[in-house]
């Protein structure tokens, strides 16, 4: 039988069949996403998941924020498969399914599952409209290729002036990391204030 199980940066094996039972932290989760470049890596220079993650969590609110640098998490560790392959195989798409629940179920607290976890629809729209900012200043014009993203106007007002920094995989992984302990503080005032109310 094959082995399903990769080795981590921080050397524990996760097993892409058994996300639930592998060892895997957050560390490992930032350290991926900063070296995985979107698009197939056909970008005019480098650009990691993990800053398109860390833009798509400034675009939402901060209830959503932690969800929303990891929407992209299960990447870390299966790759960023472009669109018309995932398509193609719905293995994947069930083997990523897995891999995000089980990711969310680790990181995330209950109240954030609760709205919509890592498929929140803020998080979706906010998701689009960076993936419209990343091609406009990353990729080739392509008259009419880009226009079929149904971009939501409230989210494209808010992305459209995102500068990308297309930092190193070091820089793209720190920054990630500080945004998930900032996140995870406001989060926990949020909930202070409301509970105080």
């Amino acid at each position: 039988m094959t082995d399903t199980r990769i080795m981590l940066a921080s050397g524990a094996l996760f097993d892409i069949l058994d996300p639930e039972g592998s060892d895997f932290t957050l560390g490992d989760v930032a350290h991926g996403l900063g070296r995985v470049c979107r698009f197939a890596g056909q970008t005019n220079r480098f650009y990691s998941v993990a800053e398109h993650c860390f833009h798509v969590a400034r675009l939402v609110p901060v209830e959503h924020a932690r969800a929303a640098l990891l929407h992209d998490a299960s990447e870390a560790f299966i790759g960023d498969v472009t669109r018309p392959l995932k398509a193609l195989l719905p293995d994947y798409r069930a083997i990523e399914a897995r891999v995000e629940e089980a990711i969310a179920a680790r990181f995330l607290s209950p109240a954030e599952r609760a709205l919509g976890g890592l498929k929140a629809p803020p998080i979706k729209g906010a998701d689009l409209a960076m993936c419209l900012v990343e091609a406009r200043e990353l990729m080739p014009t392509a008259p009419g290729y880009w226009s079929g993203l149904p971009v939501d106007p409230a989210h494209w007002e808010r992305a459209k002036t995102t500068r990308l920094n297309c930092d190193r995989p070091e820089y793209a992984t720190a920054a990630w990391l500080r945004a998930w302990n900032r996140y995870g503080h406001w989060l926990e005032d949020l909930q202070g204030e409301r509970a105080a109310a």
